[in-house]
């Protein structure tokens, strides 16, 4: 079961209450649950997942704006993660990532924008940057969020976006001394066919004199997942006839056909590639709390969390690349290239093969002293570390089918281009093991990831006086993030590059697996399958023979970094209750100030020549590797005010105004680089360690209107002021032959992004019964920029990225004779997913509605059997480049059905 909390974030009060016009529907509720320690009152709304009666009055007491979901059931939030649940929150929208929202992006800022904390402190992650991955912590061990979106002096992380705090169960805070809830779920998903168990389960208990308590959740799931995906692996390309990519054997267009005309800076796909993504999940997650009294006034709390994710991937797909044979055919339309036909080219088909361990954990410790009625002092230190593994493990294996004739048409406007092959040589070429030939792989390669932080951070709250409170406090942060990349050998990845070693039959099988369900269009359901692991055992013995050099990766120093920051910061903050022409007005006015040290070392090499092989690769050769090392300094002043004026009893109006920032991403700050040598996608990407931070100004007003109980009608505006901007740069580099789109990050100019967001939730207590148990909860955002910033490599703009016009989430639900029913639909504008994608252009996630239900009942007060559907409108993925007629990945990921039973004592 859960709720959906509204508040307003009081700093310092650390005491929670709710207002109740139906007392049964409170004490199903664990509305006195308090917040950590200097947060905000917690007012429960209305049912999010539909689970609870709703009938609960409401008001938003405290002064600034903190949005929040609320686990009724302890550890069970709505949805998969808390980015699932957090969306349903007006100005939260998330990015989906096969299936599954692992993103947040708050007010048109993404992830990177956002600062994210479990229970005040920042938890690492096993991202290459700082950005915050929700799909790391299971719902099951969350009792709940919050989402501040107007900053005050004393929160722990700075933010343009908003500061997400994720909170955990403590023992002392529950209303019996002993709770214990579990769950058993069956999840069948849709394309995968497969059914996948989850167990979780929830103890808490304490002493009757609440100064002792402990609690305990834990999740277990093991999850195989299928996703079947249509990409063009480095996305559109713009060529000219005359360009070294059409030569053969030295001779200028000898890959030109007679009948194509001439043509100059055409547009058109790098590669085709359709794949199947399939996913081996198990994850184990465990959050412990030990709270203690030792005396009235003194709380000690010890917190633990722990999650552990075992991945194993598999993407098994064709790659169609233009790179060989004769162009003799194509359709050209206002510089985009709608058909093409080659003769005697080839088709590879790859499987890349992925092994990932991630484990994440945090511990910390609060010591909360309440010295007199007026002085509380706090004191906090935590330690986190994300790490991942597995690298050592992972192949990237490729096969060629050669002297085949091939084609794609992209006139059917589908996301999917109409494509196929065949061979004079062999029937049902796609699906044939006969005259299959070694071609290229890479064993080893990747990047392991260290992500260390500790905290430690001190408060204190004085009372001055009946209508004034005075804050101080101070944060050192320590943070480390180490990359440790692994590279092949430049060179040996091609020690078969030529194709002529053919492949024995008995490797390959077909995939059966019927590629988007057979629509689509013209295209292929199904072609090879392999085990990569034997066919890099085969080949190494072929490597043996031939006296070829054939190595697994090795570290990288160009490919690896290691970027150290340290920040302290300090603050003062202070909260005046008062009256203006008979109308209370609440005060929160801070000033943080926050001082930043980095360093960022790792190394770097250059292409010293480039040249097509003429048998689609390009021959690379490349400098001596050169260490590299910086570091930065920053300081920054950061005002905040927040103020709240009761107009009525039932009407509250607010507004806020302060300076932000947000640190530079990790992986922009690192110096290291990747360099990509297939024809049509030639790139190199590194980062630029002397980056400065996002700045910004941000102004908001907002009224609130409590029309009646367990109803409220909200609306918001906002106005951000960005003084400095980091985005993108991509440039060409001619090396040799060969032209590389190099991408760096560096500062830009500024922007200013307003929007409006607005939120309804009602349950209709008033309807005669039946009818009494419907309630509704919406919420519309609407944000725009004036941002635009040039890419050279697609002559277009682009704005801010992760930046939706509209995005709304619309929820209905039933609460009334132990049944709980619930219909969510979530939609989202398009928004600029990547400034620049593998090929320079700027890649769009499509605009993306999304449909879910549940239903539960209740047996009795202790059991619960229950239903859910995601994804029951079976929505598509879709990523394009520069426009939606060029598409860059189309994703289907299916539907899935959970079942099971909860129950609670």
């Amino acid at each position: 079961m859960l709720a959906a909390t509204a508040m307003m974030a009081m700093a310092g009060t650390g005491t929670a209450f709710a207002q109740t016009a139906e007392p049964a529907a409170a004490a199903a509720a664990p509305a006195d649950q308090p917040l950590s320690d200097g947060e905000a009152e917690e007012i429960i709304v209305t049912g999010i997942r539909a689970s609870q009666a709703a009938s609960i009055d409401i008001k938003r007491e405290a002064i600034g704006v903190v949005d929040s979901i609320v686990a009724e059931d302890l550890g069970k939030l709505p949805d998969q993660n808390v980015a699932e649940s957090l969306q349903r929150i007006a100005g939260v929208t998330i990015e989906r990532n096969r299936g599954e929202g692992r993103f947040i992006t708050v007010r048109g800022f993404g992830p990177k924008f956002n600062a994210v904390t479990v229970n005040g402190r920042t938890l690492a992650t096993d991202n290459n940057g700082r950005e915050f991955s929700f799909d790391v912590l299971p719902a099951e061990i969350i009792s709940g969020a919050d989402v501040y979106k107007s900053p005050q002096a004393n929160l722990n992380g700075s933010s343009i976006g908003a500061t997400v705090d994720v909170r955990t169960l403590r023992p002392l805070d529950q209303k019996k001394a002993f709770v214990a809830t579990g769950s058993g779920t069956m999840q069948w998903a849709e394309l995968a066919d497969s059914f996948n168990p989850e167990v979780s389960g929830v103890v808490g208990w304490r002493n009757e004199d609440r100064t002792f308590g402990v609690a305990v959740s834990a999740v277990y799931f093991d999850q195989d997942l299928r996703n079947d995906e249509f990409t063009i692996g480095a996305g559109h390309v713009r060529r000219s006839s005359t360009d070294s990519y059409y030569n053969r054997g030295g001779v200028a267009g000898a890959r030109i056909g007679p009948d194509v005309a001439p043509f100059n800076s055409v547009s058109m796909p790098s590669n085709l590639s359709p794949f199947f993504f399939e996913r081996q999940l198990k994850r184990l997650g465990l959050n412990g709390s030990m709270q203690f009294r030792p005396v009235d006034r003194l709380t000690i709390t010890l917190d633990g969390l722990y999650s552990k994710a075992d991945f194993t991937e598999q993407q098994t797909g064709l790659a169609y690349d233009f790179a060989g044979g004769t162009l003799v055919e194509q359709v050209v339309e206002g510089g985009e290239a709608l058909y093409q036909r080659y003769q005697g080219g080839f088709v590879d088909e790859i499987i890349q093969y992925d092994e990932r361990n991630v484990t994440t954990y945090q511990f910390g410790g609060n010591l909360k002293w309440e010295a007199s009625d007026r002085l509380t002092v706090s004191l906090d230190a935590s330690r986190s570390k994300a790490e991942r593994r597995g690298k050592e493990n992972n192949l990237f294996t490729t096969i060629r089918r050669k002297n085949v004739d091939l084609w794609f048409d992209r006139r059917t406007g589908s996301p999917i281009y109409s494509y196929g092959f065949d061979s004079p040589n062999y029937a049902n070429a796609a699906t044939n093991p006969q005259g299959l030939t070694a071609h290229y792989y890479i064993w080893g390669g990747g990047t392991d990831v260290d992500d260390k932080i500790e905290e430690y951070r001190g408060d204190v709250q004085w009372k001055a006086t009946d209508t004034i409170t005075l804050f101080a406090g101070g944060l050192i942060a320590n943070r480390t993030k180490t990359l440790t990349g692994d590279e092949m050998p430049f060179g040996e990845q091609c020690a078969y590059c030529d194709s002529n070693r053919v492949l024995p039959t008995s490797l390959f099988s077909s995939t059966n697996r019927n590629f988007f369900q057979g629509g689509g269009g013209d295209i292929l359901h199904d072609w090879i399958i392999y085990s990569p692991q034997e066919l890099v055992r085969l080949i190494d013995q072929y490597a043996t023979q031939d006296g070829k050099a054939f190595n697994p990766a090795v570290f990288s120093p160009s490919a690896s970094s290691v970027v150290d920051e340290k920040v302290k910061a300090a603050y003062i903050m202070g909260t005046l209750d008062t009256e203006v022409g008979g109308m209370p007005l609440a005060v929160n006015v801070g000033l943080r100030f926050e001082d930043t040290d980095y360093t960022s070392t790792g190394a770097s090499r250059t292409v010293i020549s480039a040249r097509p092989t003429g048998g689609g690769q390009n021959e690379i050769v490349v400098s001596p590797v050169v260490p590299v090392g910086f570091a930065g300094h920053y300081q920054d002043w950061l005002p905040s005010f927040n103020a709240r004026l009761s107009l009525t009893d039932s009407l509250i109006f607010r507004v806020a105004a302060s300076k932000v920032l947000t640190r530079p991403t990790l992986s922009d700050l690192s110096p290291r680089q990747s360099i990509q040598t297939n024809p049509g996608n030639e790139t190199i990407r590194r980062g630029n360690p002397d980056l400065q931070p996002f700045r910004a100004t941000q102004y908001e007003a907002g009224v609130e209107w409590y029309f009646a109980p367990s109803s409220l009608l909200s609306a918001a505006a906002f106005y951000k002021d960005i003084k400095s901007f980091v985005t993108l740069v991509t440039t060409p580099q001619l090396v040799d032959q060969v032209t590389f789109q190099v991408t760096v990050p560096d500062n830009g100019e500024g922007a200013t992004v307003k929007g409006v967001e607005i939120g309804y939730r009602q349950a209709f207590t008033s309807l005669p019964a039946p009818f009494d148990g419907l309630g509704l909860q919406t919420s519309f955002n609407y944000t725009e920029s004036n941002a635009e910033y040039r890419n050279a490599v697609a002559n277009v703009s682009f704005g801010l990225e992760g930046l939706s016009k509209y995005s709304y989430s619309l929820v209905g639900f039933y609460e009334k004779y132990g049944i709980q029913a619930r219909v969510a639909y979530t939609w989202r504008d398009d928004f600029l997913q990547v400034a620049s994608g593998r090929n320079g252009e700027p890649e769009y996630f499509s605009s993306y509605g999304q449909l879910d239900t549940g239903l539960s009942y209740d047996v009795n007060a202790q059991f619960t059997v229950f239903a859910d559907i995601t994804n029951l409108n079976n929505a598509k993925e879709f990523i394009y480049s520069v426009s939606p007629d060029r598409t860059k990945e189309y994703r289907k990921v299916g539907r899935r059905i959970a079942a099971g039973v909860r129950f609670r004592f």
